[in-house]
């Protein structure tokens, strides 16, 4: 798995996961990681369809799937501070994008949020 911008994406807020309709609901400068294909320079069509145009760290154009992280900076604009490639291969999109969408309903939402913990309780649980 090929990563782009590794320090800078540690360096922000945890950003969450959106697909085209969820991205234009968030506000201007929210973190947000975006999953799709980068079809072509500046360009991610996302999980479901829609069109996200990239600035910032350059993204090169890829037939695998990869998820765009940085901050909103338009109604369809992001601000690129790092990308994850996936390995290649076939993506479930569709199953992609319900799992986003679950993520942002109310009855589940708090399964999805980040804890704010150091870490140190979760590392214990499994030892």
């Amino acid at each position: 798995m090929a990563v782009v911008g590794l320090e800078q994406m540690a360096a922000m807020p945890v950003a969450e996961r959106a697909n085209f309709k969820i991205f234009q609901q968030l506000s201007m400068g929210t973190p947000v990681r975006v999953g799709g294909r980068i079809t072509g320079p500046g360009a991610l069509t996302t999980t479901d369809g829609g069109s996200v145009s990239l600035s910032g760290l350059e993204v090169a154009q890829s037939e695998n799937f990869a998820e765009v992280v940085g901050t909103k900076s338009g109604d369809a604009a992001l601000t690129v501070t790092g990308v994850v490639h996936l390995p290649v291969g076939e993506v479930d999109v569709e199953l992609w994008d319900e799992a986003v969408k679950m993520s942002h309903m109310p009855q589940l939402r708090p399964l999805f949020a980040p804890n704010h913990s150091d870490g140190l309780n979760t590392a214990r649980a499994g030892s």
